[in-house]
């Protein structure tokens, strides 16, 4: 919360000198004046305003270096020094410590397609045929960042698993779940017909 502070505190005094200044200049308004009139109080309380804020700025750029010490200390907002280079993505920290089998993923395991965290495994479903394949079994998973709530995932998809992190690694993109069916679960487990293959 002390992170936030300095910019919180700056936007709230900002939006306080806007409205007083509008409300001081709506005050001196006068709508019966023509536009183009030069007696016109509320221009003139701006302009000598706007004067005021550049001299105050020119007197302090125009101060010694040692008596604006105050105004030149560093303000860090966040945890984490600006220059420092990024961290790796998540997919490269997740893949630590020695492979694994497909028989590791359990409960809790995040599952990683090339473009990121696809869905977190909640249990595994033994193999059976799906749209006339055969699959060894299956991840029932929930998607992550907007992908399907539920997934079954066949097990043949999976390339990668590093125990040590709970991650497995897909040999897909990340958007083609629905287009492989993987949305809706397997046929030993659907309570409806089968799906009709269609010819090609």
């Amino acid at each position: 919360m002390s992170s936030l502070a300095v910019p919180i505190g700056a936007v709230i005094v900002t939006l306080a000198v806007i409205i007083v200044i509008g409300e001081m200049l709506l005050a001196l308004a006068d709508v019966a004046k023509a536009q183009e009139s030069l007696d016109r109080w509320e221009l003139w309380f701006a302009l000598g305003l706007a004067l005021l804020v550049i001299l105050g700025i020119a007197f302090v750029a125009s101060r010694p270096r040692e008596a604006l010490a105050t105004l030149n200390k560093e303000v860090v907002i966040g945890s984490r020094p600006f220059f420092d280079p990024p961290p790796p993505p998540v997919d490269v920290r997740a893949r630590t410590g020695p492979l694994g089998a497909s028989s590791d993923i359990g409960e809790g395991y995040t599952l990683f397609a090339q473009n990121g965290a696809l869905a977190t495994v909640l249990g595994t479903l033994p193999g059976g045929t799906d749209y006339g394949k055969r699959f060894a079994g299956f991840l029932y998973a929930k998607g992550l960042h907007g992908a399907s709530d539920e997934l079954w995932i066949p097990i043949e998809a999976v390339i990668a698993v590093y125990p040590e992190t709970q991650c497995a690694f897909l040999s897909i993109k990340g958007d083609e779940t629905e287009h492989f069916g993987w949305d809706k679960p397997p046929e030993t487990i659907r309570r409806g017909p089968n799906r009709i293959q269609e010819p090609i």
